[in-house]
């Protein structure tokens, strides 16, 4: 499976507080901490009925448990890799999560380590069974964490998801 997210350049938090809440930048100051400008979530929700998916949610498939997760960089049209540009080496941390019937499961995490300008491979947590999840009507697929440092500009990529299928046939023999 894979989907495209992005991760949108952050406007000043206080700015925006101050705009939307009427409060003024000292009162900000002293409850917020200043490193919020460097948390990232993107997340989409997804239907269960996606072609992709197909496979996986047969009526005789019983288990479904991921077998790799990775990030791929979408560069902007125009803009190199360069000063300014964002790639995936700007993100320091970042955990992949699906959510689906008020259950939130979290499948897979990295760290600047494993960090690269155009590709991230996460570590898989366990190996739980996530069939419940993609046979939901909807279901949410979350990335988030932290940054090196402030985005000035979006940061497009794509989140990759492999699966090992186990079918009910396949146990029987």
């Amino acid at each position: 499976m894979g989907v495209d997210l992005k991760i949108e350049h952050q406007e000043d938090l206080r700015r925006s507080l101050r705009s939307a809440f009427g409060i003024n930048t000292r009162a900000i100051r002293l409850r917020i901490d200043p490193s919020l400008d460097l948390i990232y979530l993107s997340e989409i929700q997804l239907p269960g009925s996606l072609d992709c998916l197909e496979a996986l949610t047969r009526p005789e498939v019983i288990a479904v448990m991921l077998r790799k997760a990775s990030l791929e960089w979408h560069p902007e049209e125009g803009h190199a890799i360069g000063r300014g540009t964002p790639t995936l080496a700007a993100l320091e941390t970042g955990n992949c999560f699906l959510t689906a019937n008020n259950h939130k499961i979290h499948i897979a995490s990295f760290t600047n380590h494993s960090a690269h300008p155009n590709h991230i491979t996460m570590e898989l947590l366990g190996r739980p069974n996530l069939l419940e999840y993609l046979r939901t009507e909807w279901f949410t697929l979350e990335i988030s964490g932290t940054n090196r440092r402030r985005l000035v500009r979006p940061l497009g990529f794509s989140v990759r998801l492999e699966f090992d299928v186990v079918a009910q046939q396949a146990l029987a023999a």
